[in-house]
């Protein structure tokens, strides 16, 4: 499993490239404009050029963009959907443009209306925002139960309402699957995960794994983010999310809080990378 993080664009957009490098990343997730305004940040073409060289070079891949948090893409209030879709749609392009693989979004809240009429409009804005891009994913994040999103069945019962699109598929965070009730600390949790999510969705349209401790206890909803090792999953469940075959492949990007309250930092890569090494090394040969 390729490890990385959530890292800053702050300044050039390509000062991510070596951020990334510093806490040693070996794939990426930036945010293509602000994650909590409305306003669209459209990046000089050299820019755009020079992120994509350095990604190149580095071989920070695949890339990933988070849109910003102000999206529901459920929501009743037409003005609020009709931004939200042009949010996504705007980090999608970024993404066609960074020639990055696609947008984690979160799905947003019913706000009061019934279900079915909340996944037909969710369903519309997908299907709105793959027609007004050309190449990039959008990722849908499973939640921690407490927006749309906190069960595999609604995750699932979304894609198949939004046509089913090649190009939709899912991010799951291991702070929101422990906060779901998805108890993650032990292998034979993780495989109870694996199945069901391939039971409900199948696992072709698992795509990102969120690699996060969690402040929030099982089953509590409560999505608070912890550094590795330091919350209520604790290392035995990364060693077993490392541990698990369907996994491997997947990339694991962090959005921990960071020990000096920073983001993402090389401890937690370091000791990411230790709970992989150890969980994914062959057994010692018996004589």
């Amino acid at each position: 499993m390729p490890i990385g993080a959530h890292v800053s664009t702050s300044g050039h957009l390509y000062e991510a490239i070596p951020r990334a490098q510093a806490i040693g990343c070996e794939c990426l997730q930036i945010f293509v404009g602000s994650p909590r305004q409305w306003r669209l940040v459209h990046y000089p073409t050299e820019d755009v050029a020079e992120f994509r060289r350095r990604r190149a070079a580095a071989g920070l891949d695949p890339l990933v963009a988070h849109a910003a948090y102000l999206i529901n893409l459920a929501s009743p209030d037409p003005a609020l959907h009709r931004r939200s879709v042009d949010a996504l749609i705007h980090s999608l392009e970024g993404m066609d443009a960074l020639r990055g693989l696609g947008v984690v979004t979160h799905i947003g809240s019913a706000r009061g209306t019934s279900w079915p009429e909340a996944r037909m409009r969710i369903a519309r804005a997908l299907r709105t925002a793959l027609s007004a891009s050309s190449r990039a994913m959008i990722l849908l994040e499973g939640s921690a139960g407490g927006a749309i999103g906190g069960t595999f069945a609604e995750l699932g019962e979304i894609l198949d309402a939004a046509g089913g699109s090649r190009r939709l598929g899912i991010c799951l965070d291991t702070a929101h699957l422990f906060a779901a009730g998805w108890d993650v600390r032990t292998p034979a949790g993780v495989a109870a995960v694996v199945g069901a999510f391939d039971r409900a969705i199948g696992l072709r349209r698992l795509r990102v794994l969120h690699l996060n401790d969690s402040k929030g206890a099982l089953g509590s909803h409560l999505d608070r983010h912890e550094n590795i090792g330091e919350g209520l999953i604790g290392r035995a469940g990364f060693r077993a999310v490392f541990a698990h075959p369907a996994l491997g492949g997947l990339p694991g990007l962090m959005e921990t809080p960071g020990f000096a309250h920073a983001g993402p930092d090389r401890r937690n890569m370091l000791r990411l990378r230790r709970l992989r090494d150890a969980a994914t090394a062959p057994a010692p040969v018996r004589r």
